[in-house]
């Protein structure tokens, strides 16, 4: 039995030195791969970049197993930063980036050897740089989680970005937006970073790149409002209408605190239409932060006065 424990206890031994040798040799022998990077223009002092650029560069390295685990998965370290000031002109406002170009503006905290860049030439050229102060929007999909409602708009600590870039498209600009918050089962007030919207990143610079947004969530309340006054809207012949409702009571949903304080002085109903059924659906205008879920009564008798 001691032998068989020990064979056993051998083996496994022998296995375990075997994939240590193993995954040693191969983390430590060179290979040859493709590496995808972030890359970047910085343009010349007051000039845009008119020109898209790619957001990657695929970068052929030679490196050991190890470096190439560690870039790919690990650290990220590597990026592609052509600075236009370093290049000649190829012409007025055009420069012409080509492969050596490429490669001495690759930096890489991992010891990599660069072996070639794909493109492999970029033809670049810049214009008048303009600068424009536009709204912020922001884009939102929030899911609460039942019971709870958001009580108003997600809001931001910045109304307004300002955006850098060639003026042909920064004049054209009238807002920007974030990158999409998508929250779910959200059941409490959250404020969160979120980045800016950054798909013309070659062609405009938007500052601040991240914005503080808040989400006010409360609890969901269901309140009926009593003796909301009905009117019928303005239009030819109205003196001659008569509705045979003078108030109605109105179903809102809304957070416990926005809903606490209603009156029937925040709420206007309407009649804006003269059916010929002669009946019709009163149009209920409320706070922005509750929902109407519908009047009592639902339809209103519309005739003309005898």
């Amino acid at each position: 039995m001691a032998a068989q424990r020990f064979s056993f206890l051998t083996l496994t031994a022998a296995i375990v030195s075997g994939l240590g040798l193993w995954l040693y040799v191969s983390l430590t022998r060179t290979y040859e791969d493709d590496v995808v990077v972030p890359f970047t223009v910085i343009s010349p002092p007051n000039q845009a970049l008119l020109s898209t650029v790619p957001a990657n560069l695929t970068v052929r390295v030679r490196a050991s197993g190890l470096q190439l685990l560690n870039v790919r998965y690990f650290t990220k370290s590597v990026a592609c930063t052509l600075d236009l000031r370093r290049l000649r002109p190829t012409g007025p406002s055009t420069f012409l980036a080509e492969q050596p170009d490429l490669l001495r503006s690759i930096v890489s905290a991992t010891p990599l050897r660069m072996l070639s860049v794909a493109p492999g030439q970029l033809s670049l050229t810049t214009g008048d740089l303009a600068v424009k102060l536009v709204p912020l929007r922001i884009v939102h999909v929030i899911s609460c989680r039942p019971g709870f409602v958001v009580t108003a708009a997600p809001s931001s600590d910045q109304h307004l970005v300002e955006v850098r870039g060639t003026r042909s498209i920064v004049e054209r600009l009238q807002e920007w937006h974030t990158q999409l918050l998508s929250l779910e089962d959200v059941h409490e007030s959250i404020t969160i970073d979120l980045p800016v919207h950054d798909s013309l990143v070659s062609l405009v610079n938007v500052a601040p790149s991240t914005v503080r947004v808040h989400v006010e969530v409360q609890q969901s309340a269901d309140v009926t409002i009593a003796d909301v006054p009905l009117t019928l809207a303005t239009s030819t012949g109205s003196a001659a209408i008569h509705l045979s409702q003078k108030y109605l009571r109105v179903r809102v949903r809304g957070g416990v605190e926005s809903v606490a304080g209603l009156t029937a002085k925040d709420f206007r109903a309407e009649i804006t239409e003269r059916p010929s059924s002669g009946y019709a659906r009163p149009h209920v205008i409320a706070p922005t932060n509750v929902e109407v879920l519908g009047t009592e009564p639902a339809f209103v008798r519309v005739r003309s006065r005898e």
